[in-house]
């Protein structure tokens, strides 16, 4: 199988990089065959045409194409047209929210092509049910595999470096993470003014807020110093052991977003046991009822109440929570669930036969 997206590298492309990593592991150490080819390696003018002579010479039985408006889903329907199966993942880009962000582009571009891409799919992926609506919304008669992100659960024990803000706190703080990319969907103008709304609770309880992430060429950063904003610090990017290092020393994990697919941050956060403060449009409503997470609205005053809520939490309580969060990664989102589930969804495609039951068909 032959994945296409537009980057390797979290950096450029977010989660949906860091799912196609994990998703592609997952699928060769159960057995099966998988490479990865992204649009990055040849300059704009000449990128459509080389990834699509790319993908075609390598012959895969099938494409899988992840994210939209880029190439791999300009040169969709010319693949289709040789006869290639193809699957397109969203990741959560067809939700409302991600729509009317730089509409009027994303309608230009789906005249152009984006409508054929979607058109030429086999199948669709839906991160979450609510994903799968939008889709379902837009028109499109393939049918919708709803497979959600995994992650692996991680080593609480493993030796780590220590995390971006170690020289920042005092023996015993408590830290309160967010982690991704700063863009204004994920809620950091309201999750700031709320924090700098409550500070003298936070001092009471001993907690911190660490934005850790990247996107926005320093604006957050610059934004929190000249504001003088207490109790709150911006780091850069972290990958591998220094994201892990981030995840395992911190208290609780907050995403407070306005518009998500289905966000890796939070389901490595609750595979830390870190118990998380998560909006609706992350689409993880089995965490709140599970008791792993707490609902948040991304505005200022929904936030505070959280917060609030979050600071007079026992450790006990704490605790429990995150086992809660590890225990639902362990069992709805490992990886080796969702390649046994890719994978029946490629076998299904290819060969005929009854549908898996995690297979929706919209009405036609």
């Amino acid at each position: 199988m032959l994945h296409l997206s537009h980057a390797t590298s979290s950096a450029r492309d977010g989660g949906v990089a860091a799912a196609i990593t994990d998703l592609i592991t997952a699928q060769l150490n159960a057995g099966g065959s998988a490479e990865w080819l992204t649009a990055e390696h040849w300059p704009a003018w000449c990128r459509d045409r080389q990834l699509r002579r790319a993908a075609t010479e390598r012959k895969p039985a099938l494409a899988h194409l992840h994210g939209l408006w880029r190439s791999p889903t300009r040169i969709a329907p010319a693949l289709a047209r040789t006869g290639l199966p193809v699957v397109v993942s969203p990741h959560g880009m067809l939700d409302p929210w991600a729509l009317a962000h730089s509409r009027w582009k994303k309608h230009l571009v789906e005249m152009l092509w984006e409508q054929r891409a979607l058109h030429s799919a086999v199948a669709l992926q839906a991160l979450c049910q609510s994903e799968a609506d939008a889709i379902a919304a837009t028109g499109l008669t393939a049918p919708i595999a709803l497979i959600p992100n995994g992650v692996e659960l991680p080593d609480p024990a493993a030796a780590l470096p220590s995390p971006p803000w170690s020289d920042l706190l005092p023996p015993g703080g408590r830290v309160l993470l967010f982690l991704g990319r700063f863009h204004p969907k994920k809620g950091t103008l309201p999750l700031l003014m709320a924090w700098g709304s409550l500070v003298a609770e936070a001092e009471r309880h001993g907690w911190w807020l660490a934005m850790v992430g990247y996107g926005d060429d320093g604006s957050l950063a610059r934004m929190v110093e000249s504001q003088g904003l207490p109790r709150c610090s911006v780091h850069g990017p972290c990958f591998g052991e220094q994201k892990a290092a981030c995840l395992s020393k911190a208290a609780a994990f907050i995403l407070p977003s306005f518009s998500e697919g289905l966000p890796m941050a939070a389901l490595e956060a609750m595979s830390w046991s870190l118990p998380a403060l998560l909006s609706p449009a992350c689409h993880l409503p089995e965490a709140i009822a599970a008791g792993a997470a707490l609902a948040v609205d991304p505005e200022q005053v929904v936030l505070r109440h959280r917060l609030i809520q979050l600071f007079n939490l026992s450790e006990a309580e704490r605790s429990a929570m995150g086992a809660k969060g590890r225990e639902l990664m362990a069992t709805r989102f490992s990886w080796p669930r969702i390649a046994h589930q890719t994978a029946e969804l490629y076998g299904w495609l290819l060969g005929g036969g009854e549908a898996p039951d995690f297979v929706q068909q919209p009405r036609r």
